[in-house]
């Protein structure tokens, strides 16, 4: 596809996107045909149906065959600037989170588990696999591992129910003060797929975090998020080179 072609279905992927907006269309309002939106902006069908993939791939709309395209549902947006327990923060956002449990036992550590917890080689930790769901559709499938010397007895909780860091921290006293994370683009295995009701192979964000306070790390997890459904955002800040102060962007 040519330069002038590229900016030429961009510029009707922005003229479709406008049209949605100026008619304020709602998730699972029919959008305008091939033809009929050819036709309004002087364009060929072509160039419309490149344009209409760039919204697809966006997620803006989703097309259902031998019907035509429709308004997509809102992606669920989180915020990752402030650290916060999953069901604190959803609940916070008007949603009703909820968990379902897969696994919940006590292992020895593997390699990469124990690095990224500083423990050595074998050492017995939690791992504690969960579903969550926003409204009773899954938005993540979490694996979380923590320490067994740090909470012994943790075994006893019901993480369906009860939220693992106001256990962590009212029953262990352990402070949590943060959280480090790296986010990439991955996959889902069928399995995965089957948790998330996604299909195999569908995109998704692979979220590494560990949860620390000023003397050790407390938790190693691992989330799953459906790139289709999901939007990770965050502030940025700049250092005043000035006053060596950090000041909102």
């Amino acid at each position: 596809m040519s330069k002038y072609t590229n900016l030429l279905c961009e510029e009707i992927r922005e003229s479709i996107e406008s049209y949605i907006i100026e008619h304020e269309l709602k998730p699972s309002d029919h959008l305008p045909s091939e033809r009929e939106l050819a036709e309004l902006f002087g364009a060929n069908r072509l160039t419309v149906r490149a344009a209409l993939k760039m919204l697809r791939n966006e997620h803006i709309i989703v097309t259902e065959h031998g019907k035509g395209n429709f308004i997509a549902q809102p992606k669920i947006v989180e915020d990752t600037t402030y650290f916060l327990s999953f069901s604190e923060g959803w609940k916070a956002d008007g949603y009703t989170p909820t968990n379902k449990v897969i696994f919940f036992q006590i292992i020895e550590a593997p390699i990469s588990v124990a690095r990224h917890l500083e423990l050595s080689l074998g050492e017995k930790v939690y791992k504690l696999m969960r579903i969550r769901y926003l409204n009773g559709s899954p938005i993540a499938f979490e694996t979380s591992y923590i320490p067994h010397k740090y909470c012994p007895g943790l075994e006893s909780y019901d993480f369906a129910t009860e939220s693992l860091y106001d256990t962590l921290m009212h029953a262990y006293h352990l402070k949590l003060l943060g959280h480090r994370e790296n986010i990439s683009i991955t996959h889902l295995t069928k399995q995965e797929g089957l948790y998330l009701n996604a299909k195999e192979n569908d995109p998704a964000y692979r979220i590494k975090g560990v949860t620390y306070n000023s003397e050790k790390v407390i938790e190693y997890c691992i989330t799953l998020n459906c790139a289709d459904r999901y939007i990770l955002t965050s502030n940025l800040y700049a250092v005043s080179p000035e006053a060596g102060l950090i000041t909102h962007r």
